[in-house]
């Protein structure tokens, strides 16, 4: 979760939005002070060969999307959007988690929906899991779609690296060491290069790719994957479009279709000149070097002659922005705590979201018998 300037303003390094919905952002997060801003209630796709776009939307929390989205998807894949709703729950979002499921690629054939509203559900969760593969399970998924249903998607007016800076303001009596690569750690010690430091208890919260480094048996079945993803950004006196919400590809994964979707941030937040920024986002092989005059053509077939007026800023790159947690596994968190005396925490213990990260931390902190602490900052 990491933010970048430009000029002054922040700019996210990947494609961020902190759910509402997630209880611990509840019990952690004091999101008011955040001056966080919500995305609309739904999604817009595009289809780049014809210039059709197709709006869905959440009807249950604004009525106003109810026609677009049937006209969009149909009857049928509306009620089949309404039963998934309603089968969500805002008192307990991990519960599909717990339950066998297949892959979200095959749960979303299993659920017919048309061809086309499973393209447009494919490309959303590849953006959600950043998997073009779709391997991660379809409980997963049903977790998300209940996170967007029962509460909002923000962004903070700060970048969401106001997140995890608002937590590192309530740590008291600590010392964080920056630049001090570890190389080794056991139960009750850490090296840093040369040096091994002795502490009572040691907690490992890294990603996973590090951790199956430092801890090879933590891997087990569930060896990383990277999951990774870029942002190409660009500039414009006025933005393609006005409204807070993400433009899918429908042609994503075809030929010359590289970009997954596009969002503006300064729709949000503005900019202080008055300035718009232009992110299109790429998953999986396609955001390794991203090819700066592929993505410009792309968004001319998208948005036509006035992208020729845009200016590049700059491109973001995130190498192993998720976990992989393996498809057959049906429980809501990996079952060890401590491997080799060793406490690991981090969604690839649980889930790969900003809930199971800090499921993963309370759970720690229960096992090492430390009180909850309540309230916020």
């Amino acid at each position: 979760m990491a933010t970048t300037h430009v000029n002054g303003h922040p700019l996210d390094e990947g494609f961020h939005v902190l759910h509402t919905a997630y209880p611990t952002v509840q019990r952690w997060i004091n999101v008011a002070s955040l001056n966080a801003k919500a995305m609309d209630n739904c999604t817009v796709t595009l289809n780049p060969k014809t210039g059709r776009k197709r709006l869905l939307g959440d009807a249950l929390r604004s009525p106003k999307y109810l026609l677009p989205t049937l006209r969009s998807v149909g009857v049928g894949d509306g009620l089949r959007f309404l039963k998934w709703r309603l089968g969500t729950t805002a008192k307990d979002l991990e519960r599909p988690l717990g339950q066998k499921s297949p892959s979200i690629a095959v749960g979303l054939q299993q659920r017919r929906f048309a061809p086309s509203t499973q393209r447009v559900l494919s490309t959303l969760f590849a953006g959600i899991t950043l998997d073009p593969s779709l391997s991660e399970r379809l409980s997963f998924a049903d977790f998300t779609w209940g996170a967007m249903s029962h509460g909002k998607m923000v962004v903070p007016s700060g970048g969401i690296a106001a997140v995890p800076q608002q937590l590192a303001r309530r740590l008291k009596n600590a010392h964080i060491h920056l630049n001090a690569p570890v190389t080794e750690v056991g139960a009750t010690s850490v090296a840093v290069g040369e040096v091994q430091h002795t502490f009572d208890r040691v907690v490992l919260a890294v990603p996973q790719h590090v951790a199956a480094a430092l801890l090879p048996s933590s891997a087990s079945d569930h060896l990383p994957i990277e999951r990774r993803t870029s942002t190409v950004v660009f500039e414009a006196s006025r933005p393609p479009f006005k409204q807070p919400r993400l433009l899918l590809n429908e042609s994503w994964g075809e030929p010359n279709n590289d970009v997954l979707h596009v969002h503006v941030p300064t729709n949000l937040h503005p900019h202080p000149e008055g300035k718009h920024w232009i992110v299109a986002t790429l998953v999986g092989p396609a955001a390794d070097n991203p090819d700066l005059r592929a993505v410009q053509d792309e968004l001319k077939a998208w948005f036509g002659d006035q992208a020729n007026g845009w200016s590049y800023v700059t491109t973001t790159t995130v190498r192993h922005a998720l976990p992989h947690i393996h498809p057959d596994h049906h429980e809501r968190t990996l079952p060890d705590i401590e491997i080799e005396g060793v406490v690991l925490v981090g969604d690839h213990r649980t889930h790969p979201s900003v809930q199971g990260a800090l499921v993963s931390a309370e759970r720690a902190l229960e096992h090492m018998g430390i009180p909850l602490p309540g309230g916020v900052a």
